[in-house]
This record gives C-alpha cells, structure tokens and sequence, in this order.
C-alpha cells in the first residue's frame, strides 16, 4: 500500500511540475522554469522524422513562438501516466503579430493541438517526442490554402466513405490490469517488410487515454457472426469485456475470441490528425482462421460468406 501511495503521489506531483513549468516557459516567457523540470541532457524529438532540440534549442524555440503569439496560450487538456513516463494532450491558441516561419504578421487566430510523450528519470525530464498536427498549423498561417476544402460540405465527404467497404476490427489495450477497447474500420496495413499497421482512434474515445500510455495494442479482425460483439464495442459501456469471450494475447493485449484473424502491435508512432490520433506499429504476433470477416459498408453490416468472387 505505502509502495501505491509513494508511486501515486509522484506522479500527482510531476503532473503538477510540468503544468507550472509549462505555463510559466509557454505562456508567460519564464523560460528558467524549465531548468528545474528537464535535466541537462534532456533531449526534444519532433514529428516522424524526430528532429532533435537540447534544452536550450528548445528555449530558443519558445522564445521565436512567443515573438510571433505574444498572448500565447498553452492548454493540457489531459495528462496519463504509467511508471517513468508521461502523455500529455494539449492545444495552443494564439494571434499571429509576430513574423513566423517567414511568414509575416497576419494578425489571424491561430490553434494548434498535439501530443507530448515525457520520460523521466527520477524528478527530471530527460526525453520527450512531440507531435501535432503541422497541417492546421500551415493552414492557420495561410501557408497552405484551404479554399478547395472550405467548399466541400461534410455531407457529400461522409457519402463518399458510405461507399468504401471495410472489415470491423477490435482494438484494444491492457490498461495497468484492466481491459479497454473499441471498434474501429480506420484500420490498414502500412508494409509487411517490416510488417506494420495504423489504427485511427478518436480523442473522445473512453479508450484514447489508455492508448497513449500503452506500449502494445490489439487488432482483433470480426468475423461474420460476430455482429453482437461489434455492437458491444461500438457502445460507451463501462464493462464491455464482461459481455464477450476474449483472452490475453502473448503481448498481454486482451484478443477477441472467435475473431477470423488477430494481431499485436507494438506501438510506434502516435500522429494528431484533426478529431483523431493515428497509432502505427509493428506486428509482433499474427494470427487468422478460415472464416468469413464481418463487412462495414453505409451504415450496415454484411456477411459476405456466400457471395461468389468476380473473374479476373
């Protein structure tokens, strides 16, 4: 219990570290708060090519945001935690009155969302990846045009992905003991060489959270008789694993049973993408029976185990 209650209380007051020191550094321009929260070989990785920054390259990037927002706000809008490290979820409001990525002053509204991965070593934060979504950045300075997209309504776009055709899949964590998961159809392989995957998740999904703290996930692909589970997992249910059979998968990712195929992921990148985070990462156990997938297409459920394939 002691062992509980000093783990609890330390990351109570990380969280509460970081949230000065970030808005101290970020929004009042106090950049030595942040020399008592990252440790002196503290390293920034940025985006999917993992730029790296030191500390004081990172202080310099601070300095040339604020330039350019002078009323920059900086809000965390969720913090998870699991042993040495940290997800952070935040958004960054500010107008535009400085000259930024050569950009010069527009006086426009800018928000940016994003991610922040921390891991510390004892008080001090030695590491953290960065990620946000650059195309809202672009757009909000007018770098990129938004005029085409401006002029299509949501409607149409939802029917154009009516028509697309997909399978139902499962996805899921072990949560510090505890089983979550969701379905999802934004599933896709990225390459079997090495063999890798994506899964979309919306921010507002109950499962999100525990997706950000995890290392591995699980794919468990439906297959046609398996409708009632897809309706489990597509509801808010507190306890949806008590209403269906699943067993922990070799990475300790819960896998549904019965499913026509099942993967494990262990998880790399965490992209923002507007409302959703992309998840990808490589497979690290594979498995797929002979039976017919459950199918997703207008808004309805298929099972395609009698449809004959076309010549080709």
């Amino acid at each position: 219990m002691t062992h509980t209650l000093d783990r609890t209380a330390g990351a109570a007051d990380r969280t509460s570290r970081i949230r000065s020191a970030w808005r101290a550094a970020w929004d009042q321009g106090h950049l030595e708060a942040l020399d008592d929260l990252l440790s002196p070989t503290y390293v920034r990785r940025r985006g999917p090519a993992s730029v790296a920054q030191d500390r004081d390259q990172l202080k310099d990037s601070i300095r040339a945001v604020r330039e350019a927002f002078p009323d920059l706000r900086t809000e965390i809008e969720d913090i998870v935690e699991d042993g040495d490290r940290l997800a952070i979820r935040w958004r960054s409001t500010g107008r535009h009155t400085g000259a930024f990525l050569g950009v010069p002053p527009t006086g426009r509204p800018v928000e940016v969302s994003g991610a922040t991965f921390a891991r510390f070593d004892g008080p001090s934060v030695t590491e953290e990846w960065v990620t946000f979504d650059s195309r809202q950045l672009l757009e909000a300075l007018g770098i990129i045009t938004t005029g085409h997209r401006a002029a299509v309504d949501a409607d149409p776009v939802r029917g154009v992905h009516r028509k697309f055709i997909t399978g139902v899949t499962v996805v899921t964590t072990d949560d510090d003991g505890t089983p979550r998961g969701l379905a999802v159809n934004a599933f896709s392989s990225i390459s079997l060489d090495p063999p890798m995957v994506l899964v979309c998740v919306q921010h507002s999904s109950s499962t999100h959270p525990a997706l950000h703290r995890a290392s591995h996930l699980g794919i468990s692909i439906l297959a046609a008789d398996q409708l009632d589970v897809a309706k489990v997992f597509a509801s808010k249910g507190d306890d949806k694993f008590a209403q269906v059979g699943w067993t922990p998968g070799a990475f300790g990712a819960p896998l549904i049973d019965g499913s026509c195929a099942q993967l494990e992921v262990e998880i790399g990148e965490r992209l923002e993408a507007g409302s959703h985070t992309v998840f990808t990462g490589r497979v690290v156990s594979a498995r797929h029976d002979d039976l017919a997938p459950l199918v997703y297409s207008g808004g309805g459920f298929f099972d395609i185990s009698h449809t004959a394939p076309l010549p080709w």
